[in-house]
């Protein structure tokens, strides 16, 4: 304090001998705000230095004046509101997103189910098209056979025809006898026995009468 007081009547001297003068707030300003500034940085500097925590101390000092702590306090209870709000909408976007993801996995099961479904009814229907092809193709095959079977029977003799019908049974004697031609069909019953051939006409009659 002796050397300040020393270097502060040399400076006034210095300045007194110059014929300046300097107000009161410069000489506060050069002779103890900038040194103080110095010096407290160079503090700072030197306890960070030595591993002292300045933060936690200034802290502590600004919470022990009420005015500071005060309003600090405020700003704190201030960010722990905003932070638990945020924290409620966060919680509430969660909720809501978990909601879609379920309701997501149900319509992806729904329409796995249907796309299963799809599958099974192509399925059905590609075999009963291929059931009705083979039906197609063996009533096809069962038509040929007959008119070659009709053919047959037309291009042969009456009276070996009558021998070869004698011998079938009488259902399917009639309804051969039924695909011939009226002049065809005359002729093998006229070589038939006649209670036969009587027979076998009764029979084309009443399928005719129905």
């Amino acid at each position: 304090m002796a050397k300040r007081k020393e270097l502060r009547e040399e400076y006034e001297e210095e300045n007194y001998e110059d014929g300046k003068s300097y107000s009161k707030s410069q000489v506060f300003l050069f002779l103890i705000f900038i040194p103080a500034v110095f010096l407290i940085l160079a503090a700072y500097i030197v306890l960070t230095l030595l591993g002292v925590n300045i933060n936690d101390k200034v802290s502590a000092v600004t919470h022990a004046i009420p005015f500071v702590s005060s309003e600090q306090s405020q700003k704190n209870e201030n960010i722990q509101e905003s932070n638990e709000e945020i924290q409620k909408q966060v919680e509430s976007l969660q909720k809501k997103l978990s909601t879609k993801e379920k309701q997501i996995s149900a319509y992806e099961k729904t329409i796995s189910t249907k796309d299963r479904q799809m599958d099974e009814l192509k399925i059905e229907m590609r075999d009963m098209e291929e059931k009705a092809d083979d039906e197609a193709k063996k009533q096809k095959n069962n038509q040929l056979a007959k008119k070659d079977v009709i053919a047959t029977y037309e291009n042969m003799s009456p009276k070996n025809a009558a021998l070869i019908f004698a011998e079938l049974k009488e259902d399917k004697a009639v309804a051969m006898l039924k695909q011939f031609k009226a002049s065809t069909r005359t002729a093998i019953l006229e070589k038939m026995d006649p209670k036969v051939a009587a027979r076998y006409t009764t029979l084309l009659t009443d399928q005719v009468d129905e």
